[in-house]
Parts: structure tokens; sequence; C-alpha cells
């Protein structure tokens, strides 16, 4: 787990660098909750951004944003919605974005992102 938790990291580094060159704003990185966790929080503009990075081998036959399910953006909104309850942030406009990241022997070839790739139903 520790090895996973790294590997995590640098890849979630690597996006926060891709997201800032992008003109996003990080507010927070590994935002942890009992309902939830969000790798990074960030400001497209004057939208809160809810970012799950996702990284996967080229090789590999699942696409990084697959593996973002349903259950997985629930708990991404659980952690959401604790954060903005915290930051008393209700009324901003918000934004689910996936990242995915593709990787070849340990290098990392591409960053691709979603905007809005998902909403909260409820």
């Amino acid at each position: 787990m520790q090895n996973r938790r790294k590997t995590g990291n640098f890849y979630e580094a690597a996006v926060t660098d891709f997201l800032k060159k992008n003109k996003y704003k990080i507010l927070k990185r590994n935002y942890f909750t009992k309902a939830g966790e969000v790798d990074i929080i960030g400001k497209d503009g004057e939208v809160i951004t809810f970012i799950e990075v996702k990284a996967r081998e080229a090789k590999s036959n699942i696409n990084p944003f697959e593996a973002v399910d349903i259950y997985k953006q629930k708990k991404i909104i659980n952690a959401a919605k604790s954060f903005l309850f915290k930051k008393n942030l209700f009324n901003s406009f918000i934004r689910f974005d996936v990242v995915g990241v593709i990787v070849d022997n340990g290098k990392i070839k591409k960053i691709e992102i979603i905007k809005d790739a998902f909403q909260d139903d409820t």
C-alpha cells in the first residue's frame, strides 16, 4: 500500500503541474473525509473543481477514465459536499473533472482531462 500511495502522489504532483499550466489554482490535494476522498481540489476561473486522477499503463486495455465508476463518483461527491460545507461555499459553481495519466515504462506519456466528467444527481 505504501508503494501505491507513493506512486499515486507522483502522478498527482504531475497532474497538479499540468493543471497549474492550464490556469487552475490548486486549493487542496488529497482531501480526506469519512465519506470519501478527492485527489485535487482546484479552481478553474470561478468554478471549484473536484478532480480525480487515474493512471494506467499505455499497454493496458483499461482506459483511466473507465476506472471512475458510479461508486467512486459517489465517494468524490460526498467528499466534495463535506469540503463545501466546511468552507461555507454553498453558492459556488462546482464541477467534477477526471484526469487520465497514460504511463509507459514508468514515464508519463500523456495527461488528458475530461471536464465535467460526471454530476451530482442528488
